[in-house]
């Protein structure tokens, strides 16, 4: 079977579109199905055992593995396989162009990039390796990464378990080696309405959140005393949205913000929402709190033998090898868990993701992918 290149790759996967189904109204791009369609006839092409796991509707993931069925180590890779939505996006999302060295397109960064780099790395000599080999590589292509972390989490409950896993993200080819969690939950205060003439009458819920944000930061000050650390810093607290009132004239019963906490690794949503009820339940008139989404902080030791191994597959290639830690989270918090080492990266910058001009260099896409396949044949040969 002839080799396709990276950018070949990218090109195909962008015109599929796998828009999540939360971020877009048109059933024409919406859901990761198509994804699925075209990369499950695209590894059992070249030996890949497939299945298709999770319970929802309309809406698989895909697990791929090459070699040995009763392996001495299994080697998971990992892409989720929906990008956000195309509103503003310049020129057409779904149609791969290259200007000045970058390959733009939706989901050419974040992440069909990182993807197609791993794909174009399965070349005749990695297979032929790897058949050979007592090490198992795993693939999971997982749905719902955009708004949490949905795929990843249902297949763990289905019982995906690795010895060592690679998220694949934009990093700039630097191994993320921990990055923090995300908490986001809705605060409501309430009041009682009254005519804005004479508000005496009435309770202002607008006005009790400035007490609010203070126990905020009280909060995630505490915590920054047991939790903060040199590589992923401190925990931080930022309000993204505020809602409140009906009409300028009347005193508004009802005051909801929505909160990004950030998490550090040994947090969790629930003990921080716990303590923050606690406080809050001092304010007048009681508070109303609801998680929106919860993301696992994750952290690998920076000279643990996964990160060793990536680093001098980065120094094979050609590139040098940065280690860092990062604030944003993604699908290696479920994962994990269940593997033994567990790192972030991939071509590709963060900065392009989710951007009306998403874009790759096609220079980082060929890194990718020539990393990748070092990291390969190192691994079946080891």
């Amino acid at each position: 079977m002839n080799p396709v290149s990276a950018t070949e790759l990218l090109r195909q996967a962008v015109a599929i579109p796998s828009v999540n189904p939360a971020l877009a109204g048109d059933d024409a791009i919406r859901g990761e199905a198509r994804m699925v369609e075209w990369l499950e006839p695209w590894f059992a092409a070249r030996g890949f055992r497939t299945q298709r796991v999770g319970k929802t509707p309309g809406r698989p993931n895909l697990l791929a593995r090459f070699g040995a069925a009763a392996p001495a180590k299994t080697i998971l890779f990992e892409s989720h396989l929906d990008t956000v939505g195309v509103s503003g996006f310049q020129g057409d999302p779904f149609a791969l162009r290259e200007e000045g060295g970058r390959l733009y397109g939706r989901g050419a960064c974040d992440t069909k990039g990182p993807l197609a780099a791993f794909l174009a790395a399965l070349d005749g000599e990695v297979l032929a390796a790897l058949s050979e080999s007592a090490t198992q590589i795993a693939w999971l292509g997982a749905i719902g990464e955009e708004t949490g972390n949905l795929g990843a989490e249902e297949a763990v409950a289905e019982g995906l378990r690795a010895d060592e896993c690679i998220v694949l993200e934009p990093t700039d080819l630097h191994i993320v080696h921990a990055h923090k969690g995300a908490c986001w939950f809705t605060v409501a205060t309430r009041g009682r309405a009254a005519h804005a003439s004479d508000p005496a009458r009435g309770d202002n819920a607008i006005l009790k959140m400035p007490a609010i944000w203070r126990l905020l930061e009280e909060e995630k000050e505490a915590a920054a005393k047991d939790f903060s650390d040199s590589l992923l810093g401190r925990p931080t607290v930022s309000v993204g949205t505020i809602h409140g009132g009906t009409g300028t004239n009347i005193v508004p019963d009802r005051c909801e913000i929505q909160v990004d906490r950030r998490l550090m690794p040994g947090e969790t949503a629930a003990n921080v929402l716990a303590g923050l009820r606690k406080h809050l339940a001092a304010v007048p008139g009681g508070v109303e709190m609801s998680l929106l989404k919860e993301g696992l902080p994750f952290r690998t030791g920076a000279d643990a033998d996964i990160v060793r191994r990536f680093s001098a597959a980065i120094e094979a290639a050609g590139e040098t090898p940065v280690r860092e830690g990062a604030a944003w989270c993604s699908d290696a918090g479920p994962l994990a868990p269940v593997c033994g080492g567990t790192l972030v990266w991939g071509p590709g910058a963060i900065a392009q993701a989710h951007t009306a001009d998403e874009y790759i260099e096609r220079a980082s896409l060929e890194a990718g992918r020539e990393i990748l396949r070092r990291y390969l044949l190192a691994a079946a040969r080891a």
